[in-house]
């Protein structure tokens, strides 16, 4: 590989805005000393091919990215914990992700469908004006307009995926938070923390979409606050239950599951697992729907005995695999490759797992490296 100033510098300084040390990325490439890395950067070096692909994977970019003009970054809303930092290595990597799955969609020639919004996305003056009651109708709304039926949470991502042009990328985020979201030239997008409860995620999943459909109208600087959470973030929270628990579907399940004017610890937390929520989100909900009262689900959660029952009863729930990338975006890697629209080596990189382990991957998920997927029945 030729020697270039330009290169040098660009990887100089996606190093330093990590800010990882010389030191670091040099035990990371498997250099001896960091003397090897000195010698890139300053251009007396030049860069091999596969040094390029790891320093790229270090940076979170894509070999690419460096011979690219710079531009803006999209900007990411984070949903965070309190004290939690942003990680700039996760926010590179979620954004590439996106870049690649409009790519895959392109190379399958699938189309990122979405619905009409229209009837979804009243305007600003209505949001200002009544904020909780915007938040609850356009739920609604999309509910309908999704065709998400009485348990939403169950079907949500393969339904935003497939109808709503919305890519949904779950990865491991420590303690960045628990989702993100953005909007580009790639589309709409949400990162959701793959190491959270399955319900938890549901949950995050629909309190970004929120973020996602109002993403116009909103100031990124609502976003932030300094003091306790900011009003949007309970807007969002009031769309994901809305969105989640469906007001008819709820009571009549409540109905079916009420003796004598009660209803046992143990059914509201089988209430909660079969639509896909953690219990808290269920009971908040019911007290919102006036069939519980808002201090005893007070005083229930603060005396802990419902999250014992709780936790007791979702052991299983974890049993299930941790979703990665999603399966529709590991699904379109797989078809560009079995169309020969990607390479083995391109697979493995778009999947981010080393290239010994792809057919192993695959096999995981119900593929098979050497069959042909391209035999197609013919419509009437």
């Amino acid at each position: 590989m030729k020697k270039s100033r330009g290169l040098a510098k660009r990887l100089k300084k996606e190093r330093e805005s990590l800010g990882l040390s010389k030191t670091d990325v040099a035990k990371e490439m498997g250099f001896s000393n960091y003397q090897t890395l000195s010698y890139i950067e300053n251009g007396s070096r030049e860069v091999k091919a596969w040094e390029l692909f790891k320093l790229a994977k270090i940076y979170g970019r894509s070999p690419e990215h460096f011979y690219r003009t710079p531009q803006t970054e999209p900007l990411v809303l984070w949903r965070k914990e309190p004290g939690a930092k942003e990680n700039p290595l996760l926010k590179r990597r979620f954004l590439e992700l996106c870049k690649r799955y409009q790519r895959l969609l392109e190379l399958t020639e699938e189309e990122d469908s979405e619905p009409e919004l229209a009837l979804s996305v009243p305007s600003k003056a209505q949001l200002l004006k009544d904020p909780l009651e915007y938040s609850t109708r356009l739920a609604e709304d999309y509910r309908r307009l999704l065709n998400l039926g009485g348990s939403p949470a169950l079907s949500l991502v393969e339904v935003l995926e497939s109808h709503a042009g919305v890519k949904v990328i779950f990865l491991e985020m420590g303690d960045a938070g628990s989702g993100a979201s953005t909007v580009d030239g790639f589309g709409k997008a949400i990162l959701i923390n793959s190491s959270d409860a399955p319900w938890r995620r549901n949950y995050d999943l629909a309190h970004e979409l929120f973020h996602i459909l109002t993403w116009d109208l909103i100031s990124p600087k609502a976003h932030f606050s300094e003091a306790g959470k900011p009003p949007v973030e309970k807007w969002a929270d009031a769309f994901a239950s809305v969105l989640l628990l469906p007001e008819r579907e709820m009571k009549a399940e409540f109905s079916k599951r009420v003796q004598n004017k009660k209803i046992s610890y143990l059914d509201a937390v089988e209430m909660a697992r079969d639509f896909g929520v953690s219990t808290e989100a269920l009971l908040w909900r019911l007290a919102n729907l006036r069939v519980l009262r808002r201090q005893k689900v007070q005083r229930a959660l603060e005396e802990g005995e419902i999250k014992d029952t709780d936790r007791k009863r979702r052991r299983s729930d974890w049993d299930t695999e941790r979703p990665y990338l999603s399966k529709r975006y590991v699904t379109l890697a797989i078809k560009a490759f079995q169309l020969g629209k990607l390479s083995k080596a391109k697979l493995a990189e778009y999947l981010d797992v080393p290239f010994s382990e792809v057919s192993s991957f695959m096999r995981r998920r119900g593929f098979d490296e050497e069959e042909d997927y391209s035999t197609e029945f013919g419509a009437t």
